[in-house]
């Protein structure tokens, strides 16, 4: 491999990367309800398909923020992400495994597990030197739900997540 090629794949490579972090940014803005940290990953004139909503980025906001309000928890889990990177024109397109969990209450207030498998099929795009979302849908897979058996086995010891900004996450960084 000559010294272009080798160049050439790490610049691809360093896109890979720095995409992979947007999407974890992403999952974890999701989870802990740190919206500006989700808005964070997309440019200001991106589109975000997710079913029940379609559109741009302020609309997507307000609609997780109502969406994600009905959960006592949320967990995204990403699994395969496969990125194909076009130096030329600045542009990327990724394909993200997601399976994501859902704890709430039914009306009768019995704790109910939501899990979806899903992927998220984005275009990036490059723009003075940083990768972000431009234009994102989500395709579900499959859906289930499940009563929740018992109180989870978590002792009063145990650091338990938070779905703001004074989780753990945040302290520990801070």
């Amino acid at each position: 491999m000559d010294g272009a090629s080798r160049d050439h794949e790490i610049d691809e490579m360093l896109a890979e990367r720095a995409i992979t972090k947007v999407l974890h940014r992403y999952a974890r803005g999701i989870d802990r309800l740190d919206l500006d940290l989700v808005r964070s990953c997309y440019w200001p004139d991106a589109t975000d398909d997710h079913g029940g909503y379609s559109g741009g980025v302020d609309g997507f906001i307000t609609f997780v923020r109502g969406a994600l309000a009905r959960f006592d928890a949320t967990n995204h889990f990403l699994g395969n992400i496969l990125i194909d990177v076009d130096l030329a024109s600045h542009e990327a397109r990724a394909e993200t495994y997601c399976v994501a969990y859902h704890r709430y209450r039914d009306a009768d207030g019995a704790e109910i597990d939501m899990t979806a498998g899903l992927r998220y099929v984005d275009r990036f795009e490059e723009r003075r030197g940083e990768w972000l979302i431009q234009r994102r849908v989500c395709a579900y897979d499959w859906r289930r739900t499940d009563p929740v058996d018992g109180d989870g086995g978590f002792a009063d010891p145990y650091v338990r997540g938070v779905r703001d900004r004074s989780d753990i996450v945040y302290r520990i960084l801070d």
